[in-house]
């Protein structure tokens, strides 16, 4: 009777053990290399992102900047986010700290033109550039 109960035992185990990996290695390969969450944030950007678009398309940014291409290849934006930080990217943006000292003229230029964007929008525009990660490389074949 005892020997009977040690393999019950020993066979509930395993089979427990074996579903967990089963589940494990379905969700592995129903999954390879992503969290939800991460693809909800590169599908639907947030409203704070979307309204600093916004702000840089009614500023007329892309006069000066680019963007995927789209604007002034002079000054290309393609993954500030990614080489500064929000507060770096709110010093330029409104031309405070270093920006002012560097580049003197584009800052006056810079703080001429944002004057009189209330701090909403400036956050805004600062999430925005934020988000611009570095261009996609096209896949080689």
């Amino acid at each position: 009777m005892l020997m009977r109960a040690t393999w019950v035992r020993i066979i509930v185990v395993a089979s427990g053990a074996l579903a967990i990996l089963l589940a494990l290695f379905f969700a592995w390969t129903q999954n390879p290399g992503t969290t939800p969450t991460h693809v909800a944030a590169r599908a639907e950007p947030s409203l704070m992102v979307k309204s600093g678009r916004a702000v840089y398309q009614a500023q007329g940014c892309a006069s000066c900047h680019a963007i995927a291409g789209d604007g002034n290849p002079r000054y290309p934006l393609d993954g500030v986010g990614d080489r500064r930080d929000a507060v770096a990217l709110r010093d330029w943006t409104i031309a405070t700290d270093a920006a002012a000292t560097l580049l003197p003229r584009r800052a006056a230029v810079m703080k001429e033109d944002y004057r009189d964007l209330g701090s909403d929008e400036i956050e805004a525009l600062v999430a925005y550039l934020s988000s611009l990660g570095a261009p996609a490389r096209p896949a080689s074949d």
